[in-house]
């Protein structure tokens, strides 16, 4: 499961303007038209993390979607360490 508060950058108790920052910083900074001299690479993973942002924005800003996000995220179980571990991975490497 993605901690989409990792990928904003904030902290659990972010206030939804805090939030909406940082959605704004990584939307600014991962956006196709900020990304010249990259390599085609580089630009896929960076559109892969703009969806990311994208994602996590849009169960942040929604007050219902962030509770049940968070109830569920505090009653994870790992049932496939591999993935868990491949996610962590492509968080910090990708």
């Amino acid at each position: 499961m993605i901690n989409h508060f990792r990928v904003l950058g904030v902290k659990t108790n972010a206030s939804d303007d805090d939030i909406k920052k940082a959605y704004k910083r990584f939307a600014n900074k991962y956006h196709p038209d900020k990304l010249h001299g990259l390599t085609d690479d580089e630009k896929d993973q960076a559109a892969t993390q703009l969806q990311r942002v994208k994602a996590a924005y849009e169960v942040l800003s929604d007050a219902k979607q962030k509770a049940a996000f968070i109830k569920d995220f505090n009653n994870v179980i790992v049932t496939d360490p591999a993935s868990a571990m491949q996610e962590l991975w492509d968080q910090y490497y990708s």
